[in-house]
């Protein structure tokens, strides 16, 4: 009912600070405190006396590679039903080598990994600077879990879905050594992109970048954007760390700096209601911002899923990179209750429905933050 709210039984809930009026303090595994001190929150637990998600719902996350098996995460990841059962030699179609529904991918019943090549987007990569050395990659846990930890199930936190399916896209390191450009990230992210698109997924998560800027090289995956866009495919990404107004042309940075219209940039907001900053070295850092070209605002401090000495565990993690899927999850909830709605039609309502800030007036253009229970309101009631 709405106006009520609904409590998750997960017992690390208590120290999701963002996500509950009421959860005003923590301390995460490293001892760190973590206090919130303005009268904000996502308001997740009155948004679940709505809804909680649903497994229909798809968001494609693309990063560097996937710890899927984390005990709070395996319950909510996608899978290809045309890659599941068994073939007409009895074969299971999972791994029987064969591209069973014909989409270019043979065997992907998760996800791909755009490195290897193969239907195993697993959570080792290259270590970035050498090629002949593999190392666990982590960056892409928290987002998981923000988005999708399985809700009031006994384990660990909540995600903002109960319930959705998350597919995922690896596109990793290609162990290019220090000083130099991974300039085919370009053609691996446009290809997942399409994947995700032709797959099925509504919503694509991507809390990261390509490191070109010229426009040829750039154009393959303007396309990709594009042809989501074409089919109404929201794609939410994180406005960056370097502090800077990217408004700015000296700024841009790619995809964050397309002018398209399914594209949510969202910023990094601090617990005590402040765009995030901080100094190092006499420079002012934090979060991007941009009053035209940054969208919504997100708590990216948030405590969620993570991975030790590759066991499942949970901590705080930071940056916009953490702030994005908050703004995914939320989207991924609006359309549990509104399957019908466009890519445009869902940031219109998580814009309008925003937390207004006046931290944030001339920052981003909502001025405000993403409030998951205003947004559905704001959903239910919405009319073309």
């Amino acid at each position: 009912m709405i106006g009520q709210v609904k409590i998750p039984n997960d017992p690390y809930f208590r120290n999701q600070t963002s996500f509950y009026e009421e959860n005003t303090f923590s301390t995460d595994i490293d001892s760190n405190e973590l206090f919130r001190t303005s009268q904000i929150s996502l308001n997740a637990p009155s948004a679940w006396s709505i809804t909680t998600g649903s497994r229909s719902v798809v968001v494609a996350i693309i990063d560097d590679g996937f710890f899927y098996n984390h005990e709070d995460l395996v319950g909510n990841i996608w899978t290809n039903s045309g890659e599941i059962g068994y073939d007409d030699q009895g074969k299971n179609k999972s791994i029987n080598g064969m591209d069973d529904d014909g989409n270019g991918y043979t065997d992907d019943v998760i996800g791909w990994d755009f490195v290897f090549e193969d239907p195993d987007p697993d959570h080792y990569i290259f270590d970035g600077m050498n090629r002949n050395s593999i190392q666990p990659y982590r960056h892409s846990i928290p987002a998981m879990g923000i988005i999708g930890a399985k809700g009031n199930n006994g384990i660990g936190i909540s995600g903002i879905n109960w319930d959705v399916s998350m597919m995922l896209l690896k596109v990793g390191a290609q162990g290019i050594p220090r000083g130099q450009v991974d300039t085919t990230k370009v053609e691996r992210t446009s290809r997942a992109i399409r994947y995700a698109v032709d797959n099925g997924a509504q919503i694509i998560n991507w809390s990261g970048w390509v490191r070109v800027s010229d426009p040829p090289l750039l154009s393959p995956l303007q396309e990709a954007i594009d042809y989501a866009e074409d089919r109404g495919v929201l794609i939410v990404l994180a406005a960056g760390n370097d502090g800077q107004n990217i408004d700015n042309t000296e700024n841009c940075f790619f995809p964050q700096c397309f002018e398209n219209e399914n594209i949510i940039n969202v910023s990094q907001v601090g617990l005590d209601g402040s765009l995030f900053s901080y100094e190092t070295g006499g420079q002012i850092r934090g979060s991007n911002y941009g009053a035209n070209r940054v969208h919504l605002g997100a708590i990216g401090e948030n405590y969620t899923t993570a991975l030790y000495h590759n066991v499942s565990t949970y901590r705080t993690s930071n940056g916009t990179s953490n702030s994005a899927p908050v703004v995914s999850g939320v989207a991924a909830l609006v359309l549990s209750v509104r399957p019908d709605f466009s890519a445009t039609e869902i940031k219109q309502v998580l814009m309008d429905s925003s937390t207004k800030l006046e931290s944030l007036k001339g920052k981003i253009e909502s001025g405000g933050i993403v409030n998951a229970y205003e947004a559905i309101k704001l959903a239910l009631k919405f009319k073309r």
